[in-house]
This record gives structure tokens, sequence and C-alpha cells, in this order.
């Protein structure tokens, strides 16, 4: 499988890895548009990455590695494997992020109502607090990084990013199937 930052990954550039076979037909962007997409993106990542250091502790117990699992308990508890594929990391690391914030008072293990032998992991009142800090000071963040935006090209951006989220989640889906 190609790298995401190679010049030559992209649809229909390797069949059976990137390619969509639903899609007929010529590509939708220019090759030379998708390769400066991805090197922007890389740049892109790369930058959140170096600002993480600069992102206010609101927390003295929580660090940049537990948000994923933080924010994927905010709708319903779930079994630390269901959690571990929700932010895409292997089963023990998350069993440890998830002892981690049980310790501190931010999740709980609950018995599954499905099968009382396991446990759900839910989040305590104080982790909901930790969240709505969170949310709340990212987007005070994004207001101040995007003040010289207008509320259109926010809202455009915003569709945007959605949109390439879900093309990224159908990617991951259709490459994770056994048939693949």
């Amino acid at each position: 499988m190609q790298p995401l930052d190679s010049p030559t990954a992209g649809p229909g550039t390797n069949p059976g890895t990137w390619s969509d076979p639903g899609t007929a037909g010529p590509l939708a962007a220019d090759p030379a548009t998708t390769v400066q997409l991805g090197e922007e993106l890389i740049r892109l990542v790369k930058l959140l990455v170096a600002m993480r250091q600069y992102a206010p502790a609101l927390h003295p117990a929580v660090d940049s590695t537990h948000y994923p699992a933080l924010f994927n308990l905010v709708k319903d508890p779930k079994r630390v494997s269901d959690l571990a594929g929700c932010v895409h990391a292997d089963v023990s690391t998350v069993s440890r992020q998830v002892t981690h914030l049980v310790k501190h008072g931010l999740a709980a293990k609950v018995p599954d109502p499905d099968d009382r032998r396991a446990h759900r992991v839910t989040l305590t009142e104080e982790g909901r607090a930790v969240i709505e800090r969170v949310t709340n000071s990212r987007g005070a963040w994004l207001a101040t990084v995007m003040a010289d935006w207008s509320e259109h090209d926010t809202l455009t951006f915003l569709a945007h990013v959605s949109r390439f989220a879900d093309s990224l989640e159908a990617a991951k889906a259709r490459l994770e199937r056994p048939d693949g």
C-alpha cells in the first residue's frame, strides 16, 4: 500500500488499495492538485501536532493522548475494545488510558448490560466537565486563529473538512473489509 505522503498514492494508482471500486471514469481533481493537497495536509498535521505544546492544561491528569478516548465516550459507554476501534489504537494502549482516566475520576467502569461479565467505560461528571472545557477552549482558539475569516469562509471550510473526514472514514471502511 502507498503511504499517505507518497506522490503516487491516490485513487486508481494501485488497484485493491486506494482505488474505489464504485468509481468509474476520470479523477475529479487534477493529479497535480491532489499532490499539492497531500503536501498541505501533511503541513497541517505537523502544525497541529506542534501547536499541542501551547494548549492549556485543562486537567492535571489529562494530556493530549487521552482526549480521543474521552471524546469517544461522550455519547455512550463503550467496551475498551470498541473504544480502541473508535480511536484507531490497540486495545492495550486504550486499556492503559482508561485505567489512568478511571484512577483520576474522569471515567468509570460500569457493568455491561448485555454481558454482566464485561464492563463498559463511561464518563463521570468530572470527565464531562473536562470535555466541555476542552470544547470551549478549542472553539475560542479557533476563533482567534481564524479571526480574519468571514462566517461564510468558516462555514465553507467546515463543510469541506466534514466531507473530507466522511470520505476518509468511507475509504478506511472499504480497506478494512475482508474482500477489500
